[in-house]
């Protein structure tokens, strides 16, 4: 990768911006408190990201509706009692999916050298509620919405690349999911940065080896900033 010709940095927003973690797991613990079954956290967040997978797997539905479903999903293997109008629940409080706390900092640093975009699996509606936690301009935004697939679909990465109107040597995708978003991004070529976010274990398959791995943004800050100089 020559940093000297990288000149837009896209994102993932949920798990590499958005602390969605943390986030989600605070909402889902106080409504599935009364399930008469034990988890941990972890389980609890492994349950919602299987969910999340499998669902997206399947025919486009609004992310709204995506959230719906993985509540009715996890209601049922937790043996917990739902409520219809709980359905929505996840979406109804998305402002409280709150940024990590060095994503707003880190983002007004990058945008002072680079273009910054997002490329995420959300509906407009939804991202517009976090566009406003994160406190930068974005110069482009693309969402699962406007193209009627979700990432790791590689039409995702195909219209970001039409609406950036770049070279791809130009572009550096920066995201915490391996799965959705360093696979797909490396198979067409573009640059990545993974954000290991929780310490993951170091990638063994070529396949899921991204050209720059950090721990959070501010590291991704401090090497552009070096690389740049």
């Amino acid at each position: 990768m020559d940093y000297q010709k990288i000149r837009l940095l896209s994102f993932d927003c949920y798990g590499t911006l958005i602390d969605w973690k943390e986030s989600v797991l605070s909402i889902l613990e106080s409504f599935f408190r009364d399930s008469p079954l034990t988890f941990s956290r972890e389980e609890l967040f492994r349950a919602f990201l299987e969910a999340d997978r499998k669902i997206i797997s399947d025919s486009y539905l609004p992310y709204r509706e995506i959230l719906a479903q993985v509540i009715e999903w996890m209601a049922e293997n937790l043996r917990f009692s739902l409520d219809p109008a709980s359905r929505y629940l996840l979406s109804d409080r998305f402002s409280e999916w709150k940024p990590f706390p060095d994503t707003v900092r880190s983002l007004k640093q990058l945008k002072e050298n680079f273009h910054l975009a997002i490329i995420s699996n959300v509906d407009d509606e939804l991202f517009s509620i976090s566009n406003e936690l994160l406190e930068v301009e974005f110069d482009f935004i693309v969402t699962a919405q406007q193209i009627g697939s979700y990432k790791p679909d590689h039409r995702n990465f195909l219209r970001a690349l039409e609406v950036f109107n770049i070279e791809k040597q130009e572009h550096l995708h920066v995201a915490q999911s391996i799965y959705h978003d360093i696979i797909p991004a490396k198979q067409m070529g573009i640059n990545t940065v993974w954000v290991n976010r929780y310490g993951e274990p170091e990638r063994t398959n070529p396949l899921e080896f991204p050209d720059l791995e950090v721990p959070d943004l501010q590291s991704l800050v401090k090497i552009l900033k070096i690389e740049k100089a």
